[in-house]
């Protein structure tokens, strides 16, 4: 994918931005002149949550961007958060965006890959606020993130999909229960403000005993599906048992084949666990019966006219919620530990004989090696997960991530096929000399002569050619 060209509409002014496929330098003689600003509304233009800056709000600029990717030559015509996207001078399809976002983001990359797709830009930009200290995983920008376990993921194709939902599950379990935890801190606050506050009024006590019977309903549909699922395995185990037709011998040498009737006890075990269903089902529909009969009370009971003002009815009904604090805790604590186990069952999925953690690493090394910080890398595989950046800084910090993310792109490369631009903001902060910065210039010079190059600074690298040069003297509509 290569930029040709950024239009930007502000005010009644027009400005047009040029760019070579080659290197492209943004320069002005002194910061704050609006390079950062036209990097962003280059990105802007193409669908990203970009943030304004101070001086001009994104949201009333018109931004057209025209680059050429693997479909041919591509325009978008941005305004606020409409999109309408071009291929070869046919308008194409019209976007909101952040809604779809992820739609008008597979046809500039040329992948449906959503864990892709959220990480490309924290892999080819990196600006002058966080970029240069983004190494695996944190904040692009704005509230667009980077992480490397999302990246390799996509890049290597594996599918978590039921582990993600099951984790996504117990985190809105998580979220429910804490609330729980701050509705008894607040409990104790009135307590500690008014001890003889008259709670709780009838309708509150419906309220805690109808909240008390949902969260019991909930807890037996949990164990209604657990109790299906070992049924289910149950059956599909001896199935598959009889299926391999397997024999055993006895005491006496006679060859006795495994089946369902030659299992000891399992068909008393399949018959306790559908008496435990049944029983649990029965328990299910009286405490529905139940929460229904409340339900219905609690209508009529709000038809009575309260004087109490808004704040007294919460707190009145927040006083009378009967929590047990030290089961809502027991409870915190095993969702956290199902949480973890799934987390380190996804994280096994994603490294466990991964070729993409392997070139990864490799390229991370070679890169390393060339800007002389190689003995900041560990040479465990794993260390790409790391997050470990107490013991670096300055220009060992911009060395090791810069040879981050010139593996990220070099790996996306591989797997979408096609050449990314790279975006770099002030590579000369950070504490990095002219002699460093060469280094990373050269290495894109030898190894990256094919991408588009943008770069934004106060200096000028007469060693980049063919270079293009925008100057920018005191923003970018000046």
């Amino acid at each position: 994918m290569k930029i040709n060209e950024l239009v930007v509409e502000y005010d009644g002014i027009v400005k047009k931005f040029e760019f070579s496929s080659n290197f492209n330098l943004i320069h002005s003689h002194k910061n704050s002149a609006g390079k950062s600003t036209l990097l962003r509304l280059l990105f802007y233009s193409l669908g990203y949550n970009i943030p304004g800056t101070k001086k001009i709000k994104f949201k009333k600029c018109n931004v057209i961007c025209i680059f050429e990717n693997q479909y041919g030559i591509l325009q978008t015509n941005r305004s606020d958060n409409q999109i309408i996207l071009s291929i070869n001078n046919v308008e194409h399809s019209r976007y909101t965006l952040p809604y779809e976002e992820n739609e008008l983001q597979s046809i500039l990359w040329g992948t449906n890959n959503e864990w892709v797709l959220r990480n490309i830009l924290g892999a080819i930009y990196m600006d002058q606020e966080k970029g240069w200290t983004l190494l695996n995983r944190g904040t692009v920008i704005g509230s667009i993130h980077f992480n490397i376990e999302e990246l390799i993921l996509g890049l290597s194709d594996r599918d978590v999909n039921d582990l993600r939902a099951k984790q996504q599950a117990i985190e809105v379990e998580l979220k429910k229960y804490r609330q729980l935890q701050s509705i008894f801190d607040y409990q104790k606050h009135l307590n500690e403000l008014a001890n003889d506050l008259a709670f709780p009024d009838y309708s509150s006590e419906l309220e805690t005993k109808i909240q008390i019977l949902q969260i019991e309903i909930h807890d037996l549909q949990r164990n209604l599906k657990s109790l299906e699922e070992v049924k289910k395995d149950n059956s599909q185990f001896v199935d598959y048992i009889e299926k391999m037709k397997l024999m055993v011998k006895d005491n006496s040498g006679a060859s006795i084949p495994v089946t369902k009737g030659t299992l000891v006890h399992f068909e008393e075990n399949q018959m306790y666990i559908e008496t435990k269903y049944s029983m649990t089902k029965l328990k299910l529909a009286a405490i529905k019966k139940e929460l229904a009969k409340l339900n219905q009370q609690l209508i009529e009971s709000r038809n009575l006219i309260n004087v109490q003002t808004e704040i007294e009815k919460i707190d009145s009904q927040i006083a009378a919620i009967n929590i047990n604090p030290t089961r809502v805790e027991k409870i915190i604590t095993q969702l956290q530990n199902e949480n973890q186990l799934i987390k380190k069952n996804i994280n096994e999925k994603i490294t466990v004989n991964n070729k993409i953690i392997n070139n990864l690493h490799g390229t991370i090394t070679k890169y390393a090696k060339k800007l002389e910080v190689l003995d900041w890398i560990d040479p465990r595989n794993d260390y790409i997960f790391t997050r470990d950046l107490k013991s670096l800084s300055g220009a060992v910090l911009h060395k090791i991530v810069f040879s981050f993310k010139m593996a990220y792109i070099l790996e996306i490369q591989k797997v979408l096929g096609i050449k990314l631009p790279i975006v770099l903001d002030s590579p000369s902060g950070r504490e990095m000399d002219q002699k460093n910065i060469t280094e990373t210039l050269d290495i894109l010079k030898s190894d990256f002569s094919d991408n588009q190059i943008i770069l934004a600074s106060i200096f000028k690298y007469q060693n980049l050619e063919p270079l293009r040069v925008t100057e920018l003297s005191n923003g970018i509509f000046l």
